[in-house]
């Protein structure tokens, strides 16, 4: 293009001195051809313009292609939710809860004579166990025992006054049987007041006797039941008075699981006491059953607290954390649902007709499968899991989980 604009004008830079000059002939002499070529110069060079330039707009169409429109994306009918077909059951209520492992109650090591500590157990010793029956501590027993060898001597002797004074009450009653044979024998004349002294003398120093072999026996310390020893400070040597604690123990038997329960879980269990329980902390568990209920509600949560009473040879020791699933009452007619199909407000969409509807069952509890609700119209499948922009009537396509 730009080299046809440069012919043009090169020759119209040759051709204007010549316009310019002055002519030297007349017009008449001038031949006719050279006026002819001129013009047909004239005409070849716009011909060779009007080529290039049809030529560059070839080119640039060629080089840029037309816009594509894209393809719009077909029309979604609604949105995808998984859904699951529930059916009607017999489901067994279950409440989980924790608790611990408490104390009913302790008892305190209190002597009931007093006396210096001769031998101590190796199981009187903080965290200590012991059977029932099991001797823990000795008290001096020497002087209880001449207590009893007294206590026995002076029965005795009482014994002996008695059998005398009854062989005179026999001997005056034969004697007034031989003045006076046919008249019977007075009380006094038979001495039936003074024998009757003698007996109690002899019931009163078997009694002394009883009470210093009570005694004796109470120089060896044992508790009536198996346990456990939290505290104590007896040695060897020490002077343990009568009614001085010196420690403490629990029995194994009264270890039980103190479990907190709101009052709508309670409820669930209704009637509560008897009921079974799992209880387990780490790798141990153990069977309980619900013993008592507490009498009142704490001030501070208002939850109700359920004892439950378990094997003691599972060696919880108090204080220990514990999950607890409390068995509840069986419940027909009743869906089993997942925790995943329970929105936030505690309802559940169910697609029906392709289209959400919001139901609110009766919650009757939970159990190890999922939730325990009122059996009611399920439509296609209850969803699970949240839905954006869920709302009713809002359109939706189901399939199975995993689908």
């Amino acid at each position: 293009m730009s080299s046809v604009r440069s012919a043009v004008i090169e020759q119209e830079v040759h051709e204007a001195p010549e316009a310019s000059q002055p002519e030297a002939q007349p017009s008449a002499h001038r031949p006719r051809w050279r006026g002819v070529a001129g013009g047909l110069q004239i005409v070849g060079i716009l011909a060779a313009v009007t080529l290039a330039v049809g030529f560059s707009r070839e080119d640039t169409a060629t080089q840029v292609p037309p816009l594509a429109m894209p393809e719009l994306p077909a029309a979604v009918p609604g949105q995808l939710v998984s859904v699951v077909q529930p059916e009607p059951t017999t489901a067994q209520v279950s409440v989980e809860a924790t608790g611990s492992v408490a104390v009913r109650n302790r008892v305190g090591l209190v002597p009931e004579v007093s006396g210096r500590v001769v031998s101590v157990s190796p199981a009187l010793r903080a965290g200590g166990s012991f059977a029932a029956g099991d001797e823990l501590l000795r008290i001096d027993p020497s002087e209880f025992q001449l207590a009893l060898d007294q206590a026995k001597a002076d029965l005795s002797v009482a014994r002996s006054k008695l059998r005398l004074q009854q062989a005179e009450s026999e001997a005056a009653r034969i004697n007034y049987g031989l003045v006076h044979p046919d008249k019977p024998v007075p009380a006094l004349v038979a001495k039936i007041p003074q024998v009757e002294q003698r007996q109690a003398e002899v019931a009163a120093a078997e009694a002394r006797v009883a009470i210093a072999t009570l005694q004796l026996e109470r120089t060896r310390f044992s508790l009536p039941f198996a346990g456990k020893i939290t505290t104590t400070t007896a040695e060897v040597g020490q002077v343990l008075n009568d009614g001085q604690p010196f420690g403490q123990a629990f029995a194994l038997e009264a270890l039980e699981v103190a479990v907190p329960i709101a009052q709508d879980d309670l409820a669930r269990l209704t009637p509560v006491v008897g009921r079974s329980a799992v209880v387990s902390a780490g790798d141990v568990e153990v069977t309980a059953t619900v013993e008592r209920v507490s009498a009142e509600l704490d001030e501070r949560t208002r939850f109700a607290k359920v004892f439950l009473s378990f094997d003691a040879a599972a060696e919880l020791p108090p204080g220990t954390f514990v999950s607890v699933t409390l068995q509840g009452p069986a419940q027909a007619d009743t869906f089993v649902l997942p925790e995943a199909a329970e929105q936030m407000n505690g309802s559940f969409w169910v697609a029906d007709e392709g289209e959400l509807r919001d139901v609110k069952p009766r919650l009757i509890g939970r159990s190890q499968q999922g939730l325990i609700v009122e059996a009611f119209d399920a439509g296609d499948g209850v969803v699970l899991g949240a839905v954006p922009g869920a709302r009713d009537g809002l359109a939706v396509r189901t399939a199975a989980p995993g689908a």
